[in-house]
C-alpha cells in the first residue's frame, strides 16, 4: 500500500478525537468524526508531497504536536468546560499562583495521548527499509486530491448553515463548544487564531443597529439617587463557597455552624447561582459588580479593564459614598488595580495593608483578613461600601495540620477532605467577623452581603462529593455545581427568613441599588427583592426560569436543547423553555456588545 505511514497517520490523529471526548465525557458522533478526519487531511497532505524519510519526522511531529494541544484542552476543560482560546493568552501571568489547583487536574491516563508515538516511532522503524516508489506526479495526483477532498468535506457543512444563517455563524458566538462540535478541533482552534488576530485589526465603533439593541433591552434610564440618609454597605465574596455545604453535615459535625446560624438573621437565598466561565473568581467579582456576564473567553479584568461599565462601585460613589476593596494578595494580580480604580473603587487594600500573619493556601488566613478589613473600613469617611474578596478556600484546599477541626473518617479523596476544612474554617472565620461587627455596633445599621463565588471544582458527576450528596440526575448535578450561597441582611433588620425566588451573582448589584433606593442606567440583571421572576442565564446559554431549567445542546444549532422541572427534575416538553431560549442568547450578546465594544463610553460619547 502506497503511503501506509500517512494512513497510519490519519489513523492514529483520529483515534486522539475519541481518547479526547471519552476522557471529557463529551459526545463524539458521525459527522463530529468526519469533520474532523477532513481537518486532518487538509492539514497534513501536502506531506505526500515529500520523500518518504521527511514525511515520517514531519509526522512525528505533528502527532506531537496534535497531543500536546488536546492534553491541553483536556486539563483545562476538566476545570472550566471549555476550550483553551487564544484570548487566554492576556491570562497566562496569574497562572503560576494557583498552579497547584491546576495540577490536580492532571491524570496519569491523560498521557495515553502520547502513546501513539511510540507506535508510530515503532511502526516506521519496522518500514524503514521500505522503498517509496510513488512518483512525483502520483504524489502531487494523491496529495492534491486528498487537500480537495477533506476542503469539501469541511466547507460543504460550514457553507450549509451560512446560507441556512444557522445562529451559530451569522450571529455573535456565545460558547466556544458550539463552535468547537461545528468546526471540529482544528476549524475551531483555526478560527479562534484567526479571529483573535482580527481582533487587533477591527474597528469597535458601535453602529445604530447595536446601540439599538442595547437601548431596547434596557432603556437608558438617568440614575437617580435617594436623598434619605444612607447605610454602609458591606459586601463579602467567599472562595469557592457552593450552597450544599450549608446545614451539611459530616459525620455528625456541622461544616458552617456559623453560616447556619446567619439564616436566622438574614434573607437567604437557596436557589441563588453563580454564573462564571473561565475567570471563575474574576467572573464572579465582575458579574457581581457590573451586572454584565462574563465573557465566553478569558477574563474581563485582563482584557477589558479600562473600558466602561456603570458599575456598582462608580454609582455609589455618585451617590456619596467612600468605596474600597480588600483582597490581601499582590494587588497586580487578575489586574485588579486596574479594573477596581477604572469602576469606581476610591482605596483598594491589598496584601502590603494587611498583617503578615499565617496564610492558608496563597494568602493571609481569612480570620485576620476580615477583621483587618473591618478595622480599614472604619477608617472609611460614612457612607461607605466596602467589597472584601477572601480567599482561605481557594484550591487545592490546603490548610495547617493545627487547624483541622473535622472527623473525616470515611472520607477518600483528599482535596474533599482539604475542602471541607477550609470551609469550616472560613466559617469560623465569617463568625469572628459577625462578632466584631456587633462588638462595634456597625451590624445593625449597615446593608450586609455574603454569598459564594463559584463551585469546588469537586461536583462532577460520579465524584465522591457528588455520591455523597445524591446527586445523579442533570438537574441535581446542575444544582450542586452552580448553587452558591447568598445571604442579604438589610438595614435594621429584626428576623430572617428565606427567600425562594432564583436569582444570579448578575442581581446582586441591582439588589443593592434596589434597597438604598438608587435606580442604575444600564444593569441586566433584576433586583432580586421585586415581584418578578428573574430569567438567571449561564455563560453556554443554559438558564434557570421560575421551576424550569434548561440545558442546551451544543452539537445542534441555538435553540436545540432538554427542559427541565427543578422539582421533579424530569424532562418536560420544550415550550415550558422556548419562549426564553432567544430572549437568554441575547442578553448575552448584549453583554458582550456592552464589554468588547466599550458600548456604554460610546453611547456615553454620542450624547456630548
Amino acid at each position: 500500500m502506497r503511503f501506509l505511514e500517512y494512513w497510519i497517520y490519519l489513523l492514529l490523529s483520529i483515534s486522539k478525537f475519541f481518547l479526547f471526548s471519552l476522557y471529557a465525557g463529551a459526545e463524539f458522533p458521525f459527522s463530529f468524526l468526519v469533520l474532523n478526519l477532513a481537518s486532518i487531511v487538509v492539514l497534513s497532505s501536502w506531506t505526500l508531497l515529500l520523500s518518504s524519510k521527511k514525511r515520517r519526522w514531519i509526522l512525528v511531529v505533528l502527532l506531537f504536536l496534535h497531543s500536546t494541544l488536546l492534553v491541553s484542552d483536556l486539563w483545562y476543560y476538566r476545570y472550566f468546560d471549555d476550550l483553551l482560546s487564544i484570548a487566554l493568552l492576556s491570562d497566562i501571568t496569574q497562572m503560576s499562583d494557583v498552579g497547584g489547583g491546576f495540577l490536580t487536574l492532571i491524570e496519569v491516563k491523560d498521557f495515553l495521548f502520547f502513546a501513539d508515538l511510540l507506535i508510530f516511532s515503532l511502526i516506521l522503524f519496522a518500514l524503514r527499509n521500505r522503498r517509496d516508489t510513488a512518483t512525483q506526479k502520483r504524489k502531487r495526483l494523491f496529495a492534491g486530491t486528498g487537500f480537495a477532498l477533506g476542503l469539501a468535506f469541511f466547507v460543504i457543512p460550514v457553507a450549509a448553515s451560512y446560507i441556512n444563517e444557522e445562529k451559530w455563524l451569522v450571529d455573535e458566538p456565545i460558547s466556544n463548544i458550539r463552535e468547537y462540535y461545528q468546526l471540529g478541533f482544528w476549524g475551531y482552534h483555526g478560527l479562534d487564531f484567526a479571529l483573535g488576530a482580527a481582533s487587533l485589526l477591527k474597528n469597535d465603533t458601535v453602529t445604530a443597529e447595536e446601540e439599538s439593541r442595547i437601548r431596547e433591552l434596557n432603556p437608558d434610564t438617568p440614575s437617580t439617587v435617594s436623598e434619605s440618609e444612607q447605610p454602609n454597605i458591606i459586601v463579602v465574596q467567599l472562595e469557592s463557597f457552593q450552597t450544599s455545604v450549608i446545614g451539611h453535615q459530616v459525620n455528625e459535625q456541622e461544616l458552617t455552624p456559623h453560616l447556619n446560624a446567619l439564616k436566622e438573621e438574614t434573607l437567604f437565598f437557596p436557589s441563588f447561582y453563580h454564573q462564571t466561565h473561565e475567570g471563575r473568581t474574576s467572573d464572579a467579582e465582575f458579574s457581581t459588580l457590573t451586572s454584565l456576564y462574563p465573557l465566553k473567553s478569558g477574563s474581563v479584568y485582563t482584557q477589558y479593564a479600562n473600558n466602561e461599565f456603570d458599575a456598582l462601585p462608580e454609582l455609589l460613589k455618585k451617590a456619596g459614598y467612600d468605596t474600597a476593596a480588600m483582597h490581601a494578595f499582590e494587588k497586580d494580580f487578575w489586574n485588579r488595580d486596574d479594573f477596581y480604580q477604572n469602576i469606581g473603587f476610591d482605596h483598594f487594600f491589598s496584601q502590603a495593608d494587611f498583617p503578615d500573619n499565617q496564610k492558608i493556601g496563597m494568602a493571609l488566613n481569612d480570620e485576620d483578613f476580615l477583621t483587618t478589613s473591618i478595622e480599614l473600613a472604619e477608617q472609611l469617611k460614612e457612607p461607605y461600601f466596602a467589597f472584601m474578596v477572601a480567599l482561605s478556600s481557594h484550591t487545592p484546599y490546603e490548610i495547617p495540620e493545627e487547624l483541622e477541626q473535622l472527623d473525616l473518617t470515611g472520607y477518600e479523596d483528599p482535596l474533599l477532605k482539604g475542602y471541607y476544612e477550609t470551609i469550616h474554617y472560613v466559617d469560623g472565620a465569617v463568625g469572628v467577623m459577625i462578632e466584631k461587627l456587633k462588638e462595634k455596633d456597625m451590624w445593625d445599621d449597615s446593608l450586609i452581603v455574603f454569598y459564594g463565588d463559584h463551585d469546588s471544582g469537586l461536583t462532577q458527576p460520579g465524584s465522591e462529593m457528588a455520591q455523597e450528596l445524591g446527586a445523579e440526575t442533570e438537574v441535581e448535578l446542575f444544582e450542586l455545581d452552580r448553587q452558591v450561597p447568598l445571604f442579604i441582611k438589610e438595614p435594621n433588620m429584626e428576623k430572617g427568613s428565606t427567600v425562594d425566588s432564583s436569582g444570579g451573582q448578575i442581581d446582586i448589584a441591582p439588589t443593592i441599588l434596589d434597597i438604598v433606593d438608587i435606580k442604575p442606567p444600564y444593569m441586566l440583571g433584576q433586583p432580586l427583592l421585586d415581584d418578578d421572576s428573574n430569567l438567571t442565564i449561564f455563560r453556554d446559554g443554559a438558564f434557570r426560569y421560575e421551576e424550569f431549567y434548561f440545558e442546551p445542546n451544543l452539537i445542534l444549532p441555538v435553540g436545540s436543547g432538554t427542559c427541565y422541572e427543578i422539582a421533579s427534575g424530569e424532562k418536560v416538553e420544550a415550550n415550558q423553555c422556548r419562549s426564553h431560549i432567544k430572549k437568554a442568547t441575547e442578553r448575552l450578546r448584549i453583554s458582550d456588545l456592552i464589554i468588547q465594544k466599550n458600548a456604554l463610553q460610546e453611547i456615553s460619547n454620542s450624547k456630548k
